[in-house]
């Protein structure tokens, strides 16, 4: 993996997370896109954090792919999707639902700068790198590397179950 490895705790200190709630386990991919020093990061409407656009892998579809094709399903963007750049496991609860998510972070590319939209709920937007620090960004531990850069991945980070 390029630019080191991510730490992300021991599951078993997920257990206040998960205990008695339904459970959603899943490997998510994202892309930190930059363009210059700015970085695309997405939200739902009814939340008020940050996160890296990308989704879930299904079945049978590599995590390129997969990420591939959840930017051009959610911004239109054609995307070259490039090294994997941090892993992240990640429990939360969201809506009553205890998740445990691990999160393949990739480094990626887009055809042009565009920010609108196409699922209803989303919003992207490109924030200047020193506007990064004011913004809540989840995970906490993959934030450091939208923050940091790739080399942030070097450092030792822990998940601390605040999630999503």
């Amino acid at each position: 993996m390029a630019g080191g490895r991510l730490s992300c705790g021991d599951p078993r200190d997920y257990s206040h997370v998960m205990a008695n709630r339904p459970e959603k386990f899943d490997v998510v991919v994202s892309a930190v896109i930059r363009s210059g020093p700015r970085v695309l990061l997405t939200r739902l409407e009814d939340h008020d954090y940050w996160f890296l656009p990308g989704g879930s892998v299904t079945l049978g579809e590599s995590a390129k792919d997969a990420l591939h094709k959840d930017i051009l399903e959610e911004l239109g963007l054609e995307a070259k999707v490039a090294d994997l750049i941090a892993v992240v496991e990640n429990a939360f609860e969201l809506d009553g639902v205890a998740h445990h998510e691990i999160n393949l972070a990739f480094e990626a590319k887009v055809d042009r700068t565009s920010s609108e939209a196409l699922v209803p709920g989303m919003e992207f937007r490109w924030f200047d790198s020193e506007a990064l620090y004011d913004l809540d960004i989840r995970p906490p531990s993959l934030a450091t590397v939208v923050r940091y850069g790739p080399d942030a991945a070097r450092l030792p980070l822990q998940s601390n179950g605040l999630g999503h």
